[in-house]
């Protein structure tokens, strides 16, 4: 591309014929000629060329000599071959095996060849932004494997060493995988790490939270809907599922899903289709799903509200994440990284008090590593240290155990949700938005789960 205009070369041994394309193409291309084979590889070698065309028949060189070696010069270089009609048939074929863009026929109208040029200048911008795409995929793939990098996640040598191992070998597959954990013990994390280090990586990875959707919507978010398929449908939208065509779908809290929209996600397991409400036909879609819960998805099945064929569907790998309660031995280390997190180029500046360190690893941790982060953030944000005691990182104390849910049924699977749903209101003070922060949850989630549990908002 010469001054913001794509470069053309024209090859022919019959200089009257050079003449006249230049005349032609020269206000709106960067024109090159040439009289031979040898000299078109010349101009090849030292200029960006985006559309070649060739005379088939030269003395010395060949046109289909010429196309072999300029292919090796120039990447996104199109091909036109000039011929007379007895090459017709050769030149088809070197069409069909996707050597040759285009042909022109002698004698040819200009109004052929513009059309002819037009269309080959289109298809080089076309490969060029093909290969920026996939540069750029490729690019996005290597930093989120720099990132979630499985030995480069705080606690893989450690408390999460079992869970590492796990995916490790889960990665490569196209299994579908279940995380289990409470909140805030890095479900997302694990999945994006999976997601990472398959060969997926290139393409997108869609996050559903199915708590977070409003009931009414989440229909139409996972699986897309027509044009005309309920009221404000004014366009054809595609779902959560089409979007990551070939990447993953994340489904966290898919415990929260409404048991009437179960069947629709076994489909999507069982089949790999979708079908959009108000369409007629299923959609194939190529995807992994990874799902998370912080949910006793077995006993849900037993009461009825989770479908137990979709749970042996979602839960091909289980992967049990620990709370941090039952991974103390990883504190120092996340410590620091929330710290270099937080205070970026500063870290080194922190130590962590021997009084400190023991106070954290006594505590219950109800928020998990999520409450950790939130402590060492206030700390910066505080400007604690350079050492960092006790005041510095006080938990908020654990909520006393005295009271019980509202609904007054005491289900053993579900008691966990209820005292971290306490705690975090009273760490809070009663307030919303930082009580949905505190959990990591989005405050619609929030409000859903205190309604369930019979506790006051506000």
């Amino acid at each position: 591309m010469t001054d913001g205009r794509p470069t053309l070369l024209y090859v022919d041994d019959e200089p009257e014929n050079l003449t006249v394309f230049d005349a032609l193409f020269s206000a709106e291309y960067a024109v090159r000629t040439a009289t031979s084979g040898t000299a078109a590889l010349e101009i090849l070698r030292r200029e960006p060329v985006a559309v070649l065309l060739t005379d088939q028949r030269m003395p010395g060189m060949s046109g289909n000599r010429l196309l072999e070696e300029a292919a090796t010069l120039r990447r996104h270089l199109v091909t036109v071959v000039v011929t007379a009609y007895a090459d017709t048939d050769l030149i088809i074929g070197a069409i069909r095996a996707g050597h040759v863009h285009d042909y022109v026929l002698k004698p040819y109208s200009p109004q052929q060849l513009r059309e002819v040029v037009s269309s080959a200048a289109a298809e080089h911008r076309r490969r060029r932004r093909l290969d920026e795409a996939a540069r750029d995929a490729g690019a996005l793939a290597e930093d989120l494997r720099r990132r979630y990098d499985p030995a480069r996640l705080v606690g893989g040598d450690g408390g999460l060493k079992s869970v590492m191992t796990q995916v490790a070998a889960v990665a490569p597959k196209g299994t579908t995988v279940l995380l289990i954990g409470e909140t805030g013990t890095g479900k997302e994390m694990i999945a994006r790490a999976i997601h990472a280090a398959s060969p997926r990586a290139h393409r997108a990875l869609v996050k559903v939270d199915c708590g977070a959707i409003a009931p009414l919507l989440i229909e139409s978010e996972l699986f897309g809907h027509e044009r005309g398929a309920f009221t404000g449908a004014v366009r054809d939208r595609s779902g959560r599922f089409e979007q990551a065509d070939g990447g993953t779908v994340f489904l966290d809290e898919v415990g929260d899903l409404p048991l009437e929209l179960q069947s629709r996600l076994l489909r999507v397991l069982q089949d790999r289709v979708v079908d959009r409400v108000g369409g007629n036909a299923p959609i194939p879609v190529d995807v992994r799903v990874i799902a998370a819960t912080r949910r006793d998805l077995p006993l849900d099945a037993a009461e009825g509200t989770f479908r137990a064929d979709l749970y042996y569907r979602l839960a091909v790998v289980p992967i049990r994440l620990p709370p941090l309660r039952e991974r103390t031995g990883d504190i120092p280390a996340l410590v620091h990284h929330f710290l270099a997190k937080h205070a970026p180029g500063c870290e080194a500046r922190y130590q962590l008090a021997p009084d400190a360190l023991a106070m954290l690893e006594a505590h219950p941790w109800p928020g998990n590593v999520r409450e950790l982060e939130n402590l060492v953030e206030r700390a910066v944000v505080l400007g604690a240290g350079p050492v960092l005691g006790p005041n510095d990182l006080t938990p908020f104390a654990p909520a006393p155990s005295d009271d019980e849910p509202a609904t007054g049924t005491r289900i053993p699977g579900r008691d966990a949700e209820f005292r971290e749903l306490r705690t975090a209101l009273r760490r809070a003070r009663g307030n919303l938005t930082r009580t949905a922060r505190l959990l990591g949850i989005p405050r619609g989630t929030l409000l859903g789960r205190l309604r369930k549990y019979g506790m006051r908002i506000g």
